[in-house]
């Protein structure tokens, strides 16, 4: 890329986050995406032990969702958390589906350091774990998102604004990773995208994300047809559409996750246990006599 058409990708990458940045749900997640910001550096034992749990968990139900995209059947949270727990085989379990699993888990291995480095290798080798063959080019929009986003960064903003800029960041680097894979779009590009966008969130300290098999089904429909259409420039609104819910309903998750009392949830349940006895006495005994 020669010199004067750096600051011209720089403005159009700015362009494009600013407009994201400005959608209303895009606020709306970020409003949520702050108050689970605001509890950190977490400092209860519970609470850090909750998060570390949230983590795996997280790694537990994206990699199952991933093996059920790739293999198109029903792969269960058991199977997830065996393969995750070290299992290269499960009994009574088809062997594609752990195989999917442990190709899944590699991937989200191999990428874990990136937020770290931001060593484009990391995404080659999470790429190659699911088959693929990413080069420079479908690389590059990582790069020069993260170049222009932390080129404007300001950390004395509020919390809601950064992160809302933020996400408008991580989708337009997902927009234009699945711009320049080989077309068309495979279902582990759009995987292999997401994990990517998973570690930008951490790069750019905001929360991380998750998006069900469904979601990940509706954004390989945006990169094979929608690039086949005269909206093919829009794609990052389509793909915010389904990113944006994604994350606020992911971040009140993680949110109750880490609030979540062990105590206070036995107590509410041997509460709700009561009066269902109760309820139930009270309609035994409130029958007319036979």
């Amino acid at each position: 890329m020669g010199a004067t058409e750096k600051p011209t990708q720089a403005t159009a990458i700015s362009t494009r986050i600013e407009r994201i940045t400005a959608r209303t749900d895009v606020r709306e997640a970020a409003q949520q995406g702050a108050k689970l910001v605001s509890l950190w550096p977490l400092t209860k034992a519970s609470e850090l032990a909750n998060d570390a749990k949230y983590a795996e968990n997280l790694q537990v139900r994206q990699t199952r969702v991933m093996a059920a995209v790739l293999t198109g059947e029903n792969v269960t949270i058991a199977d997830a958390e065996y393969v995750y727990e070290g299992a290269e085989s499960i009994p009574g379990r088809p062997q594609n589906i752990v195989d999917a699993l442990l190709a899944a888990n590699a991937a989200c291995d191999a990428m874990a350091d990136y937020s770290q480095t931001q060593d484009p290798g990391l995404l080659t080798q999470a790429g190659m774990e699911l088959g693929l063959t990413w080069d420079e080019t479908v690389l590059a929009p990582c790069r020069q998102t993260l170049a222009v986003i932390q080129s404007e960064r300001d950390d004395t903003s509020a919390a809601e604004s950064r992160i809302a800029r933020s996400l408008a960041a991580v989708i337009t680097a997902v927009d234009g990773i699945l711009r320049t894979v080989p077309a068309p779009a495979t279902l582990a590009d759009v995987i292999a995208a997401i994990l990517a966008a998973d570690e930008l969130c951490e790069t750019l300290s905001i929360p991380r994300i998750f998006l069900a098999a469904d979601a990940l089904h509706s954004v390989y429909a945006v990169y094979v047809d929608g690039l086949q259409t005269e909206d093919a420039t829009t794609t990052w609104q389509a793909l915010a559409d389904i990113i944006v819910p994604a994350a606020r309903d992911e971040w009140a998750k993680h949110l109750e996750d880490v609030l979540w009392d062990r105590e206070e949830a036995k107590r509410q349940a041997k509460e709700a246990d009561e009066r269902r006895n109760r309820e139930a006495l009270a309609a035994k005994f409130s029958k007319p006599a036979q």
